[in-house]
């Protein structure tokens, strides 16, 4: 499988077609002695495409990845493999060989973050304050490790000492965007991983993003859009989601902000309007319960300053929370 997956023009549907048709106690090493025509009237394939199968299993790709996999200590699996996620594997043809650093988080209890890599203040404060609880009680947030939202989900994550998972728009050893290399050995060192459908090499072509999105989706039991506009990645993730059967929760913003239009559109289709944390349980139909640790969450104030509101006299606590929103001066 992980060498047909290397194969040019050889996608997961085909992949999939082949070993649900293949008998299970074939003598896979035969194949490769296969010809064009043999690959054509045993499963009913286009000539071109067997003819793209049969030559490609001649050549060394296999040999070749399997080496840059033991050399970086990446890990990899198929879908027909125990240890593929399981909610990846539910949707309709699913990556057929994952790659990965790090470790795959055990539970299905986790949710994709997506938004505008143009995010603005506005944005970073909403990820505050509803993802950095999603983290703490214990929710694994998936996310492609782009500039804006993404990298802001990803690293409000870690700080609160939650896991988190990046999917990537290229190989393992191509990772995208270079600025967030550190970010994404932070990410693997703490407990998350770096997961990509791609052969190891692949660089961060433009095409892959989408089908990138389709795997954020499907690794996660919801998405949370947090500033998108109307044509974007975030957007494309949401519909997938919506393809999936899986849960859609979008924040608001300013009606005359072109990074809400999209966030506007979803609202109006039906997905989750999301204010705050509870929203989020709701949409999922669970409680949503206050930990301790989210009652002494910081306060955020301009630029990187943090202050525990306990640290504080009560007056000034009110003063630095109103930072939190722009405010008028008598205000």
């Amino acid at each position: 499988m992980l060498h047909l997956s290397l194969l040019e023009g050889v996608g997961p549907v085909t992949i999939q077609s082949l070993i649900t048709r293949a008998s299970l106690h074939t003598d896979w090493d035969a194949y490769l002695m296969w010809s064009a025509a043999d690959w054509a009237a045993q499963f009913a394939l286009t000539s071109a495409l067997a003819h793209k199968i049969a030559t490609g299993l001649t050549q060394h790709a296999l040999e070749k990845e399997l080496e840059l996999i033991a050399r970086s200590g990446a890990s990899w699996t198929t879908i027909m493999s125990d240890d593929y996620p399981a909610l990846l594997a539910q949707i309709h043809a699913p990556p057929a060989v994952l790659y990965w650093r790090g470790a795959l988080p055990s539970s299905a209890q986790s949710i994709a973050v997506v938004g505008s890599r143009a995010a603005s203040g506005y944005g970073q404060r909403v990820v505050e304050q509803l993802i950095a609880p999603l983290a703490q009680a214990g929710w694994t947030i998936v996310s492609g490790g782009a500039l804006g939202i993404d990298t802001m989900a990803h690293k409000v994550a870690l700080d609160a000492g939650g896991t988190t998972l990046v999917v990537l728009g290229s190989g393992l050893l191509r990772s995208y965007p270079s600025q967030n290399r550190a970010l994404f050995d932070r990410v693997v060192h703490e407990g998350g991983a770096v997961v990509s459908c791609f052969a190891m090499q692949t660089a961060p072509l433009a095409g892959n993003f989408p089908a990138r999105n389709r795997i954020i989706a499907g690794m996660s039991k919801g998405c949370i859009v947090i500033q998108a506009a109307q044509r974007s990645g975030a957007n494309i993730t949401a519909r997938f989601a919506l393809e999936q059967g899986r849960e859609v929760c979008t924040v608001p913003g300013a009606f005359d902000d072109p990074l809400s239009d999209g966030c506007h559109d979803l609202i109006r289709d039906g997905a989750t309007l999301v204010t705050q944390v509870s929203h989020i349980y709701e949409a999922f139909g669970q409680q949503y319960a206050v930990s301790d640790a989210t009652l002494n969450q910081t306060v955020s104030t301009a630029g990187d300053v943090h202050i525990a509101p306990e640290a504080l006299l009560d007056d000034h606590a009110k003063v630095v929370r109103a930072c939190t929103q722009p405010r008028a001066l008598d205000e």
